[in-house]
């Protein structure tokens, strides 16, 4: 049951937009290694590298037209 579960949310995750779940991880990892003030910075300084790229475009108009967006890590 580990493995199906493991393997089920591994898809789910690289089902995502490449360039967020990539700044996700790294989040994740200095999380543990940081202040809440150097944390917040850092996800300050990831959204604002997030926000100018075509896959959140892309996520918004799916969302919008209800539809599964096609990420392609731009």
């Amino acid at each position: 049951e580990l493995i199906t579960t493991t393997l089920a949310t591994a898809s789910r995750i690289a089902g995502n937009a490449p360039i967020s779940t990539r700044q996700a991880k790294k989040s994740i990892s200095m999380a543990s290694q940081t202040d809440i003030a150097l944390g917040y910075k850092f996800e300050i300084e990831a959204y604002n590298r997030l926000v100018p790229t075509q896959d959140r475009l892309e996520g918004v108009r799916a969302f919008n037209e209800k539809r599964k967006p096609d990420f392609k890590g731009i």
